[in-house]
């Protein structure tokens, strides 16, 4: 029984695929983020680019970066503002334009598929955000740096073991200090998916 059990858990373990068998990989792909904080003021997500690398250190952890930027807008029907001069009635757009920088972490776990590769992650960096109001030929703007944190959870896709061409899928959620209070932001946060092309690096 012992020896069955033995030949059981060698089987399986050996089913299990590594966690790669090349160097690294870059990936370029749209980011979609649904905004979490103040939603009063912008509450449609927003779409964007993200590009990043990772170089593997061993079969289960790799280290790397990405960056990204992406727009948040929303449309707000006429409306009156009163300011020590007069006032103005129009309506208007508010934009978020936000730029990211983080350096990643990723841990991979093994698969029985070997074209599959999940993994958990963390990003620790840089943002900026942009908050700006369009309202007929003027605009308001208040430009904002901080600390961003990203925790993300995503899966490798390999087309072929042969190809240096796969695809590369992740739900992440953003953190930012990069906060306006003129705009009514303590914070900056959102949760997004990102699909990507991935070149791998032999």
């Amino acid at each position: 029984m012992r020896k069955l059990i033995g030949i059981f858990i060698f089987c399986l373990a050996g089913s299990w695929v590594n966690a790669q068998d090349f160097d690294g990989y870059y990936a370029l792909g749209i980011d979609v983020i649904k905004p979490l904080s103040n939603t009063n003021w912008i509450n449609n997500p927003g779409v964007g680019v993200k590009v990043g690398l990772q170089r593997f250190l061993n079969e289960r952890w790799s280290l790397g970066g990405d960056f990204n930027w992406g727009t948040y807008s929303k449309y707000v029907p006429t409306e009156t503002f009163y300011q020590s001069s007069g006032a103005i009635t129009t309506d208007y757009f508010r934009y978020i334009y936000s730029y990211g920088l983080v350096l990643s972490a990723r841990h991979y776990y093994p698969s029985t598929n070997k074209h599959f590769l999940p993994f958990l992650g963390l990003g620790m960096g840089g943002s900026e955000n942009k908050y700006t109001i369009y309202y007929n030929r003027y605009s308001d703007q208040s430009k904002v740096y901080g600390f961003l944190a990203r925790p993300e959870a995503g899966v490798l896709i390999r087309f072929s073991e042969r190809r240096s061409i796969g695809a590369l899928a992740t739900i992440h959620y953003d953190y930012s200090t990069a906060a306006s209070g003129k705009q009514g932001y303590a914070s900056f946060s959102g949760i997004g998916i990102s699909l990507n092309v991935m070149a791998i690096d032999w």
